[in-house]
């Protein structure tokens, strides 16, 4: 399919001037809008795809060649310069709603707040229906996102969305993880319970039963999404690692290479391959400074179980 829509873009790009990115980088691009906008990616030719992604989000085609097209909705859904984003303000929305967000489509989000907040669903633009449930939610379509800096090494507590065991993967599979608590910095929501990330397998040992080696995976946790839709840098550092130790997450240090003591056996059996399960936690920090959008919250709004999550930025440096 990925080979027929290249083949696709290329035949289209001969014909429009100004071709602002490569095939597969508008190919890559149209199939994540859709999956982030319906689940999946979208069948029929290239043009009704982007046609009807237009539609969906403002009502009307937009103006410009194929590629300029494809990145006006990308800057829409994704995009953050000036304005938040679709994605923003639906995990605001989301999170006003239910102190979490989920990493289903924007339709499948859109259909649920409706169908909870009014009763039921509307046939408008996503814009137009998002604008209707900020208003309802926040009392005024113009939702509390601000502008911030983030610095580095904010911790944040997240779990794995699935079962992780040495018996099947293999170096360079990606894990899906998501935020397991909400985290505030200055009275602004930063990763909000739910939000998804992801890890990169760097290394992996299969047991072997008969020499008695244990089975073993280490994992690169590399990024997760905030609550503005984007992915922010995070790894495994000191701060991590202490709280880990402190709290005895004895399944989730193993996934990054770390040694608990002897604690260790509670998790290695001699001979058996690794097998941790869904849910299991662990802790990451930001990497670097980066400005995003942080949901400004009331501080009697914040989650009693969330307020020992309120960090202060003077503090985190």
């Amino acid at each position: 399919m990925k080979k027929f829509l290249t083949t696709l873009l290329t035949a289209v790009f001969f014909c429009l001037p100004l071709t602002v990115f490569a095939a597969d980088s508008a190919t890559e691009k149209l199939i994540q809008m859709e999956i982030d906008t319906y689940g999946k990616e979208q069948p029929g030719a290239i043009l009704e795809r982007i046609n009807q992604l237009e539609k969906e989000y403002t009502g009307q085609n937009m103006r410009g060649n194929l590629t300029v097209r494809i990145d006006s909705v990308y800057e829409i859904l994704y995009g953050n310069s000036g304005a938040p984003s679709v994605l923003a303000k639906i995990n605001a929305i989301e999170w006003n709603a239910y102190s979490k967000v989920s990493s289903n489509s924007v339709q499948e989000r859109l259909t649920r707040l409706e169908r909870e907040i009014f009763g039921k669903t509307s046939n408008e633009t996503f814009i137009k229906r998002i604008n209707t449930l900020a208003k309802a939610s926040f009392g005024n379509e113009e939702i509390p996102l601000v502008e911030m800096q983030l610095s580095r090494d904010v911790l944040i507590k997240v779990e794995l969305v699935e079962d992780v065991g040495s018996r099947t993967l293999q170096a360079g599979d990606l894990v899906d993880i998501k935020v397991a608590e909400n985290v505030f910095v200055d009275g602004n929501l930063i990763f909000a319970k739910g939000l998804p990330g992801k890890g990169k397998v760097e290394k992996v040992r299969k047991a072997k039963g008969w020499t008695g080696r244990n089975g073993k995976v280490e994992i690169d946790f590399y990024t997760l999404n905030c609550i503005d839709g984007n992915g922010i840098d995070v790894y495994v550092g000191e701060e991590s690692k202490n709280e880990m130790t402190v709290q005895q997450m004895i399944a989730g240090a193993s996934l990054v290479g770390m040694n608990l003591n002897n604690d260790w056996n509670k998790i290695m059996v001699h001979g058996k391959n690794l097998e941790i399960p869904a849910g299991t936690q662990l802790y990451l920090q930001t990497e670097k400074t980066v400005g995003l959008y942080g949901l400004k919250v009331s501080a009697d709004l914040i989650p009693v179980e969330d307020e020992e999550n309120i960090e202060n930025e003077d503090a985190a440096e």
